[in-house]
């Protein structure tokens, strides 16, 4: 992993780093940015900024909709058109879909009532480490039920990334552009969201194998940076600070053994599978170094990157829910979690977060016009 670390020692940096350091210029911060942005009424491809702004989303099964309460957030407090792009994995690609198509709130509804049972989950053959979620259920008919329309992300001006793991070892391809004809982006919605064994065979994508994109890179922020983005707001599906601990049991390692994973996705897939704990931990390390100013991440040049990232931080209290989890009422929590975790962020405490999972403020009381009066609030707000 090509990053460093103001505390790694001197011997690990390159011999101009103090000199990179010194020079880097951080400017404004993410959050301001999208302040002026929301303000300024900015629009995707009418910039004059001169920032790239991306969101990096977290997937993680079931437990995406911890982030998916945040990109709703988003979308109701007005934020939609404020980022140039939005880079998803697995699951969190689907929920950043219905992100650009303008659907947020309609795709977290997603997680709490289609996919909770068959025909797109069968926990009894995750026990069996056989196919336990039915991704093509998942991405043409419920998905499209709830209304993502792929002409909406063909006619967006915010560019919609998925990271994706080749199955192949000379393919160095781990993310794509979400567009093209209906085949394509339907493929790739799929094959970011592949998860080894319990997700079927690997899926096809420009002729290409691929597997889950969280094998590839979990969270990913690096592969927003790569794509030019000078700020970046990641948002997670569970604590950040606990992926270390979690990693030790993980759900894959646990039902799915290398061996399993090798003889059905190939020996590259089942390696990576069997170091997951061990990235996970180094990505979570890394991503919360960079995000606490004690650390800064190379880009593709060797240059220190002088953007800025923030981590939305999601509190212990926010139950998140497991990568198989059925059960309604966590998923709903988790949901409400992540929605008053992007507001905490904000520093928003005079927006509410209801149980219908919609953003409420005192000075909004008309319904048929609440999405509009709140922007206008949070504008005056911010």
């Amino acid at each position: 992993m090509s990053l460093l670390f103001h505390r790694l020692p001197a011997l690990t940096r390159p011999k101009n780093y103090d000199e990179l350091a010194s020079s880097t210029v951080h400017g404004p911060t993410t959050t301001d940015v999208l302040r002026q942005r929301l303000a300024a009424g900015s629009l995707p491809g009418e910039r004059t900024d001169g920032h790239r702004v991306a969101l990096a989303v977290e997937g993680g099964g079931m437990r995406a909709v911890v982030s998916s309460g945040m990109l709703l957030a988003l979308e109701q407090l007005g934020f939609g058109d404020a980022f140039d792009m939005v880079v998803g994995t697995s699951a969190g690609t689907l929920a950043s879909a219905f992100f650009v198509a303008k659907q947020a709130t309609e795709g977290s509804v997603l997680f709490y009532t289609d996919l909770t049972s068959a025909p797109f989950l069968d926990k009894r053959n995750a026990i069996k480490r056989r196919k336990a979620i039915d991704l093509d259920y998942l991405v043409d008919t419920a998905s499209r039920r709830r209304g993502l329309e792929y002409e909406h992300l063909r006619q967006a001006k915010t560019e919609l990334w998925a990271t994706i793991c080749p199955v192949e070892e000379n393919n160095p391809i781990t993310r794509v552009r979400v567009d093209g004809d209906n085949d394509r982006i339907g493929a790739i919605l799929k094959a970011s969201a592949a998860l080894p064994v319990l997700g079927g065979g690997n899926r096809f994508v420009d002729g290409e194998e691929y597997v889950d994109g969280g094998l590839s890179e979990q969270i990913p922020w690096r592969s927003a940076m790569d794509l030019g983005a000078t700020h970046i707001l990641v948002l997670p599906s569970r604590a950040v600070e606990e992926v270390e601990e979690a990693s030790r049991m993980s759900f894959v390692e646990k039902f799915a053994t290398t061996r399993i994973v090798g003889s059905l996705h190939g020996e590259r897939v089942a390696d990576l599978v069997g170091h997951l704990p061990e990235s996970a931990t180094n990505q979570a390390l890394s991503l919360l170094s960079i995000a606490g100013g004690s650390g800064s991440p190379l880009d593709t040049s060797g240059s220190l990157w002088p953007g800025h990232l923030e981590l939305v931080h999601i509190d212990a209290s926010v139950p998140v829910p497991a990568r198989l989890e059925t059960k309604r009422p966590v998923l709903v929590d988790g949901l409400i979690g992540g929605a008053q975790s992007l507001l905490d962020h904000f520093g928003l405490g005079s927006v509410s977060v209801e149980q219908r999972v919609v953003l409420q403020h005192p000075d909004v009381s008309v319904h048929a016009l609440r999405s509009e009066q709140l922007r206008s609030v949070i504008r005056r707000t911010l």
